[in-house]
């Protein structure tokens, strides 16, 4: 009788210790379905859909077999929900038209700023090559600037130069400049830029112009002798 409790008390140990190992084992939290969420908003409920309000649209990219489907960058994830795949074929393409505008937009807005920082800028041949002073060419660039160009983009840019020992005489002529001809205002930015010259300096292409013209052939008109026409 004793040997049979004693096993018997064996055996409920043993038993107890396998279901403690198989509790360990087991995961410690499980994911309630639908309608049930052990997190987060209940599935179904506005907040839920609230949530997966900016789900992408489209087939999401999944694994099959070692390989991806489709091939190319797909979203991945769940699924868009039924009431919101319906909204966006029933818009469709709105909002991505907007997108697609505002990128246009914002492309044409970095063409132009570059533009007028180009167009404000003053190069080499706007300074004298020894004392680097703004010269006659750099003074009417500079005027045009502080009264012609519009206010959003009124911005002054120095080109840099190849000596940086210079930047700063540069930037202290284009400033004092500056004060002469806005009546001591020197709020404009005065800005270096590092940039390579566009176009040509006023007087080489004065004097290419001068150049051909007085290098031209003068004009001549070739004309036939009465009478050699018949010879």
């Amino acid at each position: 009788m004793g040997n049979c409790q004693g096993g018997r008390v064996v055996r409920n140990r043993v038993r107890n210790l396998f279901a403690a190992a198989l509790s360990l084992a087991a995961p410690a939290v499980a994911n309630a379905d639908w309608p049930f969420t052990s997190n987060g908003p209940r599935r179904g409920s506005e907040a839920w859909y609230a949530a997966r309000a900016c789900d992408p649209v489209g087939e999401r990219q999944k694994c099959k077999n070692g390989k991806l489907w489709p091939p190319f960058a797909r979203p991945c994830g769940e699924e868009q929900t039924c009431k919101h795949t319906y909204h966006a074929v029933h818009y469709w393409p709105y909002p991505y038209n907007l997108r697609d505008r505002e990128d246009v937009r914002m492309t044409m807005q970095a063409q132009v700023a570059n533009g007028w920082a180009t167009a404000t800028t003053l190069y080499e041949y706007h300074f004298d090559p020894v004392t680097h002073q703004l010269n006659g060419a750099g003074r009417q660039h500079l005027s045009w600037i502080v009264t012609q160009a519009p206010l959003a983009y009124r911005q002054i840019y120095v080109s840099m130069a190849a000596d940086p020992a210079f930047n700063e005489v540069r930037t202290l002529s284009v400033q004092k400049t500056l004060a002469s001809l806005s009546n001591g205002d020197t709020s404009m930015p005065v800005t270096l830029r590092a940039t390579d010259p566009l176009g040509r300096p006023a007087t080489e292409v004065e004097q290419i112009f001068e150049g051909s013209l007085s290098g031209a052939l003068p004009p001549t008109i070739q004309y036939l002798t009465a009478g050699s026409a018949g010879n």
